[in-house]
Parts: C-alpha cells; structure tokens; sequence
C-alpha cells in the first residue's frame, strides 16, 4: 500500500512503472556470449591449469624479477585467473636457491653472508 501514490503519481504522469513484488538480486556471475549459451563463473574457472601454472613459473625462473613484473601486472588486468604473481615468485625463489646451491658448489662458502 506504501507504493500505490507514487503508482497513481506515474500514471498521471503516462510514465511506464513495473513493480516488482520478490526481491531482485543482481547476479554478476551469468554472462551471455554469442551462441546465447549462459554460462556461470566458478572456481574452477577461475583457477590456473597446471600448464600456466609451469609457463608462470618458467617466468619467473628464466626472467627473474622482470618475470615477476610482468606476472604482477597480469594478475591485476586479469579478471577471470589469478595466482600469476605467486607462482612468478616460486620461480624467482628456485632461481635464487640454485644460485645460491652453484655457488657454494664452487667456493665452498655460503653467498651473500649466509653463513654467519
């Protein structure tokens, strides 16, 4: 009853109303692509294959801290994937540790004052 003035307002007024009596829920998850096919978004969409999980850590291996630059930039333009950034730094930590693993190979000391 609290709605029927501005109903009666909007038809004097030969404005279009809808009243919608169930409570509408905007649902961001339903996305329509060109075949009119509805898909709905889930976790595992949004979860890396273990392929890019390789070619991100390969990133991070062979590129260093570029490599990482780059994952984080990605991740934050990304909207569907996520975890670029983190496996980047996995690979820049295993680089770091077989450097640090050929270097005490060769010298016999630990780098980086390590071995304090």
């Amino acid at each position: 009853m609290k709605k029927l003035p501005y109903i009666i307002l909007f038809i004097f007024i030969l404005q279009p109303s809808i009243y919608a009596s169930f409570p509408v829920i905007d649902n961001n998850n339903i996305h329509v692509s060109n075949e009119s096919i509805i898909k709905i978004d889930t976790e595992e969409d949004k979860k890396l294959t273990k392929r890019q999980k390789l070619i991100w850590v390969l990133a991070g291996l062979i590129g260093g801290i570029i490599g990482v630059i780059i994952a984080l930039i990605t991740q934050l333009l990304s909207k569907n994937k996520k975890g670029h950034f983190k496996f980047a730094l996995l690979g820049l930590a295993l680089y770091l540790l077989i450097n640090i693993a050929i270097l005490y190979q060769q010298t016999g000391e630990l780098p980086f004052d390590l071995g304090e």
